[in-house]
């Protein structure tokens, strides 16, 4: 095997024909947690790597002699005047697994993607893969967080979202964009894929209390079936700004807004909802969302460690 390492060639994901990307997903992935479910067609690859924002010259991948060998993916966005990175992906074939690939073509990643002047490069990685969770920590990564998928089909048998004040909100809708112009928008706080940014198809809220000041904010996708009615809805964001004390109200209420109506869905979900946002975390346990699984969100601060 050694042998075969001496030959490795690592490329820029830019030089790369689309079969060849789609052969080192499908590959780079293979055995992943006990799982083959996460392959793609060329299609596929193509629409991911656009929507993702996929830069082909810091993304690299390797190969033996013609082989893939393993990748990894950086996705690069600029908001509020900070550049933000994103690993979209760490994948070795299974043949070439226990040699410290990951780790040496993470390292160019990093090399490349501090040098176009990113800030911060970000992850997601499932919390009981801990081959991967110890390499990323030797790259200088740390474990900022944890993000949850939470879901619920059907409806709801009692009225949820309760709130403990009968204060008075209003939400107007807005571009997701709008949302992340307000003062109190945690930006790099949450995943990257559920950003302002990344929200193609989405709409967002923001609640106004009585005074007619923003008091929270919130970004979602809903979904309609083939006849035209109303599917599913997927929720990315929902924060309250936390210098208020009304937090647990204005994020209740949003959920109520936004859940609605409250009749038969084939399911309602938040993606990626952070584990320091506690009172979203607790509305929806008590209104019976379920977690279907949780990752650690890991970042490389550039400013904080420029000898990454």
């Amino acid at each position: 095997m050694e042998d075969k390492l001496n030959k490795l060639e690592i490329r820029s994901l830019g030089d790369c024909t689309i079969r060849e990307i789609t052969e080192q997903w499908n590959t780079g992935f293979q055995q992943y947690l006990g799982s083959d479910s996460i392959g793609m067609s060329i299609v596929q690859t193509t629409g991911r790597l656009g929507r993702l924002n996929i830069h082909p010259d810091l993304s690299v991948a390797a190969f033996v002699e013609g082989v893939p060998a393993g990748f990894v993916m950086i996705g690069l966005a600029e908001a509020n005047g900070r550049k933000l990175a994103w690993n979209g992906g760490t994948g070795v074939n299974p043949s070439f697994r226990g040699h410290s690939l990951s780790k040496l073509l993470l390292r160019e990643a990093i090399r490349r993607t501090q040098s176009a002047g990113a800030h911060s490069l970000s992850l997601e990685t499932r919390i009981e893969n801990d081959r991967a969770i110890r390499s990323y920590l030797s790259c200088g990564f740390e474990i900022r967080d944890q993000v949850h998928v939470m879901r619920k089909e059907g409806g709801f048998a009692d009225l949820p979202f309760a709130r403990s004040r009968s204060s008075d909100y209003r939400t107007v809708p807005v571009a997701p964009c709008r949302a992340g112009l307000l003062p109190f928008y945690p930006l790099a706080k949450n995943s990257w894929t559920v950003e302002w940014f990344m929200t193609e198809d989405s709409e967002a809220i923001i609640a106004l209390d009585h005074y007619g000041e923003a008091a929270g904010y919130a970004i979602y996708r809903r979904s309609l079936d083939s006849t035209g009615r109303l599917d599913s809805i997927q929720l990315t964001q929902c924060e309250a700004d936390p210098q208020r004390g009304d937090g647990r109200d204005v994020i209740r209420f949003m959920l109520a807004d936004i859940f609605s109506p409250l009749t038969e869905l084939s399911f309602r979900s938040f993606h990626y909802l952070r584990e320091s946002n506690g009172e979203a975390l607790m509305a929806l346990h008590e209104a019976g969302f379920i977690t279907v699984y949780s990752e650690h969100l890991m970042t490389l601060d550039f400013e904080r460690h420029p000898d990454a």
